[in-house]
């Protein structure tokens, strides 16, 4: 069944249109196809050797808490598309599967689930595996689709989860207190629908639009004159890939930064990766797009729903003469973007798409103004790990390698077209970088993530090194 055959049952609680954060991650999914599996977010908690009905009563629970994890969404077009609440007992048996395999010793996702392709206009996007023995949990793995969850969201998952299988095993209710109205409840997305499109959220549309306006317009002038990265034509598009590189060196850089300058950890990688993307193509500025969390209200860091959206950030390419001073200024600017940025960040992504084509023309979606950014630390990541293609399962645990090894994970089907994620932990760092075979990045790629290392060492070193020159990769000791 397709989803454009689908039509909502009687049993439907309610339905409503969809959030922004929700119109931008589908308007990328072709209408006819399933998500594609590599963009699932997942976890691994575990089972406590509680007994299998407590945790079963306990994610009953979590979806009661959660309607976002129990909605089906019909995709059809800006107008068009909907989502629809659906009793919690109606699919529980599809979404909970009980099963006493043996996962001693396997890698942390090393398991079919990991791999769901979610049919989101036929089933709940998320799925609940208990591996048991005798009647008790050992582990539980948890598969959502991104259209419903973003990291903090899986954190927040994973919090409710293992607070209610708790409460449960001892006889408790979990969440009384909200239901009573003492404490403020989780936002569901519906509700966050709704406010987007009231007076208010109308008002704040206005505003966020105009800050995109304000920015985009400043990505072309800076870019006039430049001419695109040549590349395959977009009939040539082909797959899609990425690579990784694991750095200690990378990561404690990024303290050193921040405890130097007083401006965040993710500004510094952000500047080294525009820093990065200047030299390969050859520009003078880059116009990215950095993820923001989007979390603004206690109801929203209560929520799982997916709340990132992207928000355009100039990022100026190194000056060789005064590589030191232009390098602080820009990390200056950078944070203040970000800050400044993640108030206009939930904009009505079909506006923005309009907007970046009308105003960035033929630059749009080239290396110089379409990568996109984003930044993970322990706040998020702390228990469980987040995304990541399917090939690294497991991954990331150690942090701490530093031996420059470029990994390169198999082509896929859809993926991002220019896209770095930096997964930062206090030990160190994990740098992803996901590129589409039309862009050239293939080529280049091993050479980025050696010099955004080698930029955040130098930095950190208060620019005491030599700068470090693209594609001569060890001019950092």
């Amino acid at each position: 069944m397709t989803e454009s055959e689908w039509s909502p049952s009687s049993s439907v609680i309610r339905s409503g249109r969809l959030t922004w954060a929700q119109q931008e991650w589908v308007h990328w999914v072709p209408t006819d196809t399933d998500t594609s599996f590599e963009d699932n977010i997942c976890a691994v908690i575990p089972g406590r050797d509680v007994p299998v009905d407590h945790v079963v009563t306990a994610v009953r629970d979590v979806l009661v808490r959660h309607e976002g994890l129990r909605s089906l969404i019909h995709r059809a077009g800006q107008e068009g598309s909907r989502q629809y609440v659906c009793p919690v007992d109606e699919r529980l048996d599809d979404v909970i599967q009980v099963t006493d395999e043996d996962v001693a010793g396997r890698r942390r996702f090393d398991t079919p689930w990991r791999r769901t392709c979610f049919r989101i206009g036929a089933e709940w996007p998320i799925k609940v595996v208990l591996y048991a023995t005798g009647g008790l949990a050992r582990r539980i793995d948890i598969v959502v689709d991104h259209v419903a969850i973003d990291p903090w969201g899986m954190r927040v998952l994973c919090d409710d989860l293992t607070r209610a299988i708790r409460s449960r095993a001892a006889g408790r209710e979990p969440f009384g207190a909200e239901r009573t109205g003492r404490v403020e409840g989780a936002e569901q997305p519906i509700d966050v629908a709704l406010s987007e499109t009231s007076p208010a959220g109308l008002v704040y549309q206005r505003r966020a639009l105009g800050y995109w306006e304000q920015r985009l317009l400043g990505f072309r002038k800076a870019l006039d004159g430049h001419t695109p990265h040549s590349g395959p034509s977009a009939s040539e598009q082909g797959a899609f890939r990425s690579c990784w590189l694991i750095s200690r060196r990378a990561g404690q850089a990024a303290g050193v930064i921040a405890r130097a300058t007083g401006v965040s950890p993710s500004a510094a990688f952000l500047l080294a990766f525009g820093t990065a993307v200047c030299a390969v193509e050859r520009s003078p500025q880059a116009g990215l797009f950095a993820i923001s969390a989007n979390r603004f209200s206690a109801g929203a860091r209560r929520s799982v729903r997916k709340a990132t959206m992207t928000m355009p950030v100039l990022v100026p390419g190194l000056a060789r003469g005064d590589a030191a001073d232009s390098y602080r200024r820009a990390l200056a600017d950078c944070a203040a973007q970000q800050l400044y940025g993640h108030r206009f960040a939930n904009a009505d992504p079909y506006a923005t798409e309009r907007m970046c084509e009308e105003i960035l023309e033929d630059l749009y979606k080239t290396g110089v103004a379409y990568p996109r950014f984003s930044y993970m630390d322990d706040s998020v990541t702390n228990d469980f790990n987040p995304v990541w293609p399917a090939e690294k399962d497991g991954f990331p645990g150690d942090v701490t390698a530093d031996d420059r090894t470029v990994t390169f994970t198999p082509p896929r089907p859809l993926g991002a077209r220019y896209m770095l994620t930096v997964l930062h932990r206090r030990a160190g760092a994990v740098l992803s970088l996901q590129w589409g075979d039309a862009t050239g990045w293939g080529e280049t790629a091993e050479s980025m993530l050696l010099h955004i290392e080698d930029l955040m060492v130098w930095a950190a070193s208060e620019y005491a090194l030599d700068a470090p020159v693209f594609g001569q990769a060890g001019t950092i000791a």
